[in-house]
């Protein structure tokens, strides 16, 4: 397996994971889309202010 070039991502495909490791990176991006949701509705929250406010 050649791991350079430009196609190469410099992480470990999901074929070489184990079970725990695939858990722990679902995990880990539930919890980052969660705070990204949580972002976004605090974002939209603000613009419906200024637009309420002018």
């Amino acid at each position: 397996m050649d791991r350079r070039g430009r196609a190469s991502t410099g992480r470990l495909t999901s074929k070489e994971l184990t079970s725990e490791e695939k858990l722990k990176r679902a995990e880990a991006k539930i919890k980052l889309l969660e705070v990204e949701n949580e972002f976004l509705k605090k974002l939209e929250a603000l613009e419906r202010q200024v637009k309420r406010d002018r």
